[in-house]
């Protein structure tokens, strides 16, 4: 009968009604959704850049080909690495944080790289977006 109380209040702990204090995360449902809104917004983030790379460098079809390829296989990279890391944790509570821990830092790790490479202006002109912020951890 415990467990059957339990379920319904660990459910509400995840409805999008109900708006998660990350700071004040204790539960694995709520410190796991806490990782999904930051690695959310993170991906949200690189396809913003990827999206002004491409655009900014329209008129070179070879370039555009080439970035586009690069994000494909680094989402394929960034999958499995970060499997592993599953993997590594499979046993626990915290292989789902950990995974999306995983995400979240190679995702900041590539939009710098994707602004770095492609967006940073070579001359004391203005970036097109602001130098992304990697997390110290």
């Amino acid at each position: 009968m415990i467990s059957v109380l339990l379920v319904p209040s660990l459910a509400m702990a995840i409805t999008p009604a109900t708006k998660i204090n990350c700071d004040d995360a204790y539960t694995t449902l709520e410190i796991n959704q806490c990782a999904a809104d930051k690695f959310d917004a993170a991906n949200q983030q690189l396809q913003v850049y990827l999206t002004k790379s491409i655009q900014q460098n329209s008129t070179d079809k070879a370039l555009v080909d080439a970035i586009q390829t690069a994000q494909k296989q680094w989402l394929q990279y960034r999958e499995a690495e970060c499997n592993a890391v599953y993997t590594q944790w499979q046993q626990g509570t915290i292989r789902g944080v950990m995974t999306l821990s995983c995400k979240l830092a190679l995702t900041q790790q590539r939009t710098l790289m994707v602004w770095e490479n492609y967006l940073r202006p070579m001359d004391s002109s203005e970036a097109a977006l602001p130098k992304p912020v990697v997390d110290a951890g």
